[in-house]
């Protein structure tokens, strides 16, 4: 009877793990999921001796990866392997798992191939097969997804124990009628991408803490027990309600020991009376897989709780929030240096991230692989004032703006490594190529207490213009395993100076703009955070001419364009002048639009030298005007002479006999008798 006893409980309790939504009426609470149905997405460079790793987060999902499927001359050959941890303690059922991999085909033959894989976790090895005899077939020209099945056995798993799928290809490739062009492809990682592995395991456990009533303010936090913490508790895929209504704007995240923690912010109405208020907050960090876990609290809202702490982390917050970044630079061309202003607009984590770093700077009780306790074991906070007082004081902007001026190369390691962007990009070369002295500025904008408010770091590099072509902007947000910046924007302009041009500008995976507006030459490259794009570059060529510049080409086209208007005007002077004047006008719209465009100059110029002879032709084959007026001269009859050089008509304004007459066409003398 116990023992039967034992089992219902055991029973209910597994049901009601199994309910999407748990509401509980307690202060705190622990939401043990279990296993979950999910994806561990393929991301990191792999192939027969590189391992990647695996993420159950969409937006781990970053960069492609490519791996041609060659044969190596054995029946058995790894071409890829990932690998990555349990999220938390759990059992994982027996059941059936998929090892997912795309697959492109090139070329104009038809091929077959076999593939095999091991999963490999807690302790046991679970093998599949896929293809048969035949082998999975590719089509010239045909992508697509290949899944197989791999039966596992119950198992039961502890936090952080190892997970690694390896991918096996049986004998290469067999090509019906194979070309040069004949190939398939293995690929993951990109955002699209459906490669990974589809498990039923455990993930999280969610323990949903105590409210903090700050005034009109309450704290809501809430841990993430995993391994996965910070890649699941990004901004974008998590939602947070209070008696059904959404909580506005991001949540504060910082580390724990086991995992994350989540803080959200709910400013209650004025006319709000105390009482029980549901919390739920809402996960999806996959297509198809939402996680929900919801909490009755007794909050006490008539304002006695006004002690001002709000909510402040004990330990370092992360950086995988959910963070927007606008990058604005503006590179100017003064004598043979360049230049560079870098505006970086960061709102989100990694600005809760500074916020509290620069509070923390000198806290021995941060990990050995803080950025910050780096910082602070520099000797830099010496004499500093107001250190951890939950604020951002000007002290402690003045230690981070002093410790990035007085070296590039550690200016170039906070951006590196830090904000997980390319300092090369950001600054305009390596930190060994800087010239001159660095000026750093941090604003606030206002703010100076621990949040994800916005955070302006303005800085101010130059390097020399060598000769040959430079990058102007490439690729600056930082290929990683966890994405920092979930929305990516930029405006970047360069402009030369009067006598500087440009030879060339070379875009790659980006549109640019080249203009000439005045006497400088711009080129323009931006997008928008719906536009992002992570792998690009522009490079521009310096014009090595002297005509090239600005300045000179504006000045030689306005001369071409000045003798263009004599030429036409005193040429036509007794020929109609309309084919003239309109050709005059479309030489000078069309010569304006080539400079403003960006064309080289050497061609700017030859279009100027094309329309000045087109305008001497055209004035060669204008009509001469005939007698001028004499339709007015209603019944009278006027004599009249034609040349008999130019065949000019030349009315007779005289009886006089002799009389000599100049023509009107050529100019020589006519004798009347």
């Amino acid at each position: 009877m116990k023992r039967g006893s034992l089992v219902l409980t055991i029973l209910f309790i597994f049901l009601i793990s199994m309910f999407p939504v748990q509401n509980i009426s307690a202060e705190q609470a622990t939401v043990h999921q279990g296993p979950l149905e999910h994806v561990m997405f393929f991301i990191g460079e792999s192939d027969n001796t590189k391992t990647g790793s695996m993420s159950p987060s969409e937006s781990s999902k970053n960069q492609n990866y490519e791996l041609e499927i060659t044969y190596q001359g054995v029946e058995k050959q790894r071409m890829a392997q990932f690998e990555s941890v349990i999220g938390i303690n759990g059992i994982i059922p027996s059941g059936t798992w998929e090892v997912c991999t795309d697959y492109r085909a090139e070329g104009g033959s038809t091929g077959a191939a076999n593939f095999s894989t091991e999963v490999e976790v807690g302790g046991e090895t679970f093998t599949a097969s896929q293809g048969g005899h035949a082998g999975i077939p590719f089509q010239p020209g045909r992508e697509g997804t290949f899944c197989i099945e791999v039966e596992v056995d119950e198992i039961s798993v502890s936090r952080g124990e190892k997970i690694t799928v390896s991918l096996f290809n049986n004998g290469g490739v067999i090509w019906t009628n194979p070309d040069d062009d004949s190939k398939a492809m293995i690929m993951w990682g990109d955002t699209d991408s459906n490669s990974g592995l589809v498990l039923n395991s455990p993930l999280l456990d969610i323990e949903m803490m105590e409210p903090n009533v700050d005034g009109n303010q309450v704290y809501f936090p809430v841990r993430f027990h995993s391994e996965f913490g910070d890649e699941l508790a990004i901004a974008e895929t998590l939602t947070a309600k209070v008696l059904g209504n959404e909580i506005p704007g991001n949540p504060y995240v910082s580390t724990t020991s086991t995992g994350v923690e989540v803080v959200y912010i709910w400013t209650h109405p004025d006319n709000a009376e105390s009482g029980s208020y549901t919390f739920n907050i809402t996960l999806k960090p996959q297509e198809g897989v939402i996680i929900q876990a919801e909490l009755s609290h007794e909050l006490t809202l008539d304002g006695s709780s006004s002690d001002g702490d709000g909510w402040y982390p004990s330990n370092e917050p992360v950086r995988t929030g959910g963070t927007d970044l606008h990058l604005d630079i503006v590179v100017n061309q003064v004598d043979d240096r360049l230049e560079r202003t870098s505006k970086l607009e960061i709102e989100g984590a990694v600005s809760t991230w500074i916020r509290w770093g620069l509070d923390n700077i000198g806290n021995d009780s941060l990990d050995s692989t803080s950025w910050w306790r780096e910082l602070g074991d520099s000797g830099s906070i010496v004499g500093a004032d107001s250190l951890n007082n939950r604020v951002v004081d000007d002290s402690e902007l003045d230690i981070l703006e002093n410790y990035l001026t007085g070296s590039s190369r550690d200016l170039a390691d906070f951006i590196d490594r830090g904000l997980a962007l390319e300092s090369k990009s950001i600054l305009g070369g390596d930190p060994f190529d800087l010239e001159g002295a660095l000026d750093i500025e941090i604003d606030m904008n206002g703010q100076n207490s621990f949040g994800p408010e916005p955070i302006t770091i303005t800085i101010r590099s130059s390097t020399v213009l060598d000769s040959g072509s430079f990058v102007f902007i490439e690729s600056f947000v930082r290929s990683q395993s966890q994405t920092y910046w979930t929305k990516v924007s930029l405006d970047a302009t360069l402009s030369t100076n009067p006598l500087q041009g440009i030879s060339n500008v070379y875009s790659e995976e980006i549109d640019s703009t080249h203009l000439r507006i005045g006497i400088t030459e711009n080129v323009r490259v931006s997008f928008t955070s719906e536009e992002r794009i992570d792998d690009f570059r522009v490079t521009i060529t310096p014009a090595t001419s002297f005509i090239d510049g600005p300045l000179t080409g504006l000045f030689l086209v306005l001369i071409i364009l000045i003798i263009s208007g004599t030429v036409s005007i005193k040429g036509t002077r007794n020929k109609s002048r309309s084919p003239s004047i309109f050709w005059l006008i479309l030489s000078i719209a069309v010569l304006v639009t080539l400079y403003t465009m960006g064309i080289r100059m050497g061609l700017v110029l030859g279009a100027g030298i094309g329309t000045f002879v087109l305008s001497l032709i055209i004035i060669f084959i204008s009509p001469r005007h005939r007698i001028e007026g004499v339709g007015d001269i209603p019944n009278k009859k006027i004599p009249v002479i034609d040349c008999p050089i130019c065949k000019q008509t030349n009315p007779i304004p005289s009886n006089e006999r002799p009389l000599r007459l100049p023509c009107g066409g050529c100019g020589r003398i006519l004798l009347i008798e």
